[in-house]
């Protein structure tokens, strides 16, 4: 069975983003692409839950936080970061089988 995660309760403003300063607009505009990017992502994948999304959530934010040039990521650099995080954490529970 695909998971479908629903990336709405997780979405955020630019208010959310105030650290951002001018740009917290452009910041909640991208966190939101990379939210619905790992959303499309985990649809790939049957490994997917909803506990083991949220723990992906938690990671992207971490990485949010410390990666600043993923604000001035375009759509498809969003989408190869989500990629390289999902693939990273499936092989890792692929090695612990």
């Amino acid at each position: 069975m695909i998971f479908e995660f629903d990336v709405r309760p997780y979405l955020v403003t630019a208010a959310d983003m105030e650290s951002f300063e001018e740009e917290a607009e452009h910041a909640a505009d991208q966190f939101n692409g990379l939210l619905y990017s790992a959303a499309e992502a985990m649809q790939e994948s049957d490994y997917w839950t909803a506990e083991r999304a949220e723990q992906l959530i938690v990671e992207l934010s971490a990485n949010w936080v410390r990666e600043p040039a993923l604000v001035e990521a375009d759509l498809d650099e969003l989408g190869d970061h989500v990629q390289q995080l999902i693939r990273r954490i499936e092989q890792e529970h692929d090695g612990d089988e």
